[in-house]
């Protein structure tokens, strides 16, 4: 009887576009209003990841003094002072080089000059012809670069100038974060609340190594690109060594960016050419360091997704939310893919976004090669029964009827019996 049952449900069960098409269009709705509605939730967003990054902290003063309140109002104080801190350094040494900036574009104008007439006597070209070419294209090459940069620096402006909205959401979420965590697990039936608490642990742990260890990294290329800077004698290497750290948020962009700026400055200020190739060949050192060892040491265990997932989730972050958007893609999508870990029709887009693809694409065709891992599964709606389906195909009337219809059909004509006795 059980079998029969079984077989009768998957019988009644196919694939609903109707389901489809609604998923689509709430997916479609989602995304429009995070794009048209990013002024509000970048801010909310920020907040929350920076509270995931400040809880330890908070957790470890409330073990000390047992006020929440207070705890949490130490943990902003402590990181406001230190950010605080940076960004007055930078203001004051960048001031400086604001202050030369007329000089530094002079000279770096006539470096450009003597040096496209070197490549036009190279290359066959008179001087005028190069000059003229330079002129042209002089500002043009330099600007583009600048252009990213006053960019990046806007966008960055725009969230500084939400700083107060960030810090008031961040101690929202850290006030109220219990009860945040017992509202999601009362929306899991008791028997999936275990489950439930592991994948927010997972989460936490994820948002808290990727901040904390973003932090770690950006440190560290700090100290590896000035100290070079000032092997190689460039002026103010300890602001171009940090902004590069800074800058190197935004992934693969950033890192570039924040080379450029100091080879820009070493053209400008030095008459020699070793200077310039050295700051060039000292980024794509660090840089090539930090991706293939920094990085993966001491953020990548925490995030695990794959190369081709991270470059699809920046841009996708950029399209949606611009710069704010490509720094936080990719802790978002880490967070997403553990979700998806603990639904089973979402496991093999799990494993698409992890970056032990490569190692494990053969459990699509194992482990994950059953109907309940199949995306189509979550798709799948009661198939309708239409009347004429159970009506005979001769269009002949039904000649049998219920024993209720028959016990009916007596009682009337016992009825009608009855009645014409008595007239």
């Amino acid at each position: 009887m059980g079998n029969k049952n079984k077989k009768k449900k998957k019988k009644s069960e196919q694939f609903s576009v109707e389901r489809l098409a609604y998923f689509m269009i709430c997916l479609s709705i989602v995304l429009a209003v995070l794009y048209l509605g990013s002024s509000f939730f970048i801010p909310l967003t920020y907040g929350m990841l920076f509270a995931f990054l400040l809880k330890p902290i908070r957790d470890w003063i409330e073990r000390g003094i047992n006020n929440r309140v207070v705890a949490i109002l130490l943990s902003l104080s402590f990181v406001g002072l230190i950010i605080s801190g940076v960004f007055l350094f930078f203001i004051s040494q960048i001031s400086e080089v604001v202050d030369r900036a007329d000089n530094i574009m002079a000279s770096l104008q006539d470096t450009g000059s003597s040096f496209m007439e070197w490549c036009g006597e190279t290359m066959g070209y008179t001087g005028d012809q190069t000059l003229l070419f330079f002129e042209e294209n002089f500002t043009q090459a330099i600007d583009q670069p600048l252009g990213i940069l006053t960019s990046s620096l806007s966008t960055s402006g725009l969230i500084l100038a939400n700083l107060s909205l960030v810090v008031i959401y961040s101690f929202f979420f850290l006030l109220y974060s219990t009860a945040f965590k017992n509202f999601v697990l009362g929306q899991f039936a008791s028997h999936d609340q275990a489950e439930g608490m592991e994948t927010l642990r997972e989460i936490q742990s994820v948002a808290t190594d990727y901040l904390g260890g973003m932090v770690t990294v950006m440190v560290i290329l700090g100290v590896l690109n000035s100290f070079g800077l000032f092997l190689i004698g460039v002026k103010y290497a300890l602001v171009w060594g940090f902004l590069g750290a800074l800058l190197a948020v935004i992934p693969y962009v950033g890192t570039t960016i924040g080379g450029l700026v100091p080879f820009i400055y070493a053209v400008a200020t030095t008459d020699s050419y070793w200077q310039p190739i050295a700051v060039v060949i000292l980024y794509a050192t660090v840089q090539f360091v930090e991706g293939n060892f920094i990085t993966p040491k001491v953020v990548g265990n925490s995030v695990k997704i794959n190369a081709l997932a991270a470059i699809v989730s920046l841009i996708f972050g950029a399209l949606i939310w611009g710069v704010p958007g490509v720094i936080i893609a990719i802790p978002i999508l880490a967070m997403v893919r553990i979700i998806m870990e603990h639904i089973p029709p979402l496991m093999p887009v799990a494993l698409m976004l992890s970056d032990d693809l490569y190692e494990e694409s053969d459990q699509f065709l194992t482990t994950y090669n059953s109907p309940e891992y199949r995306l189509s599964k979550l798709f799948l709606g009661r198939k309708l029964v239409r009347i004429t389906d159970k009506l005979p195909l001769t269009g002949q009337p039904v000649n049998e009827v219920g024993k209720t219809d028959t016990q009916i059909v007596a009682d009337a004509k016992a009825k009608q019996g009855n009645g014409n006795t008595s007239s």
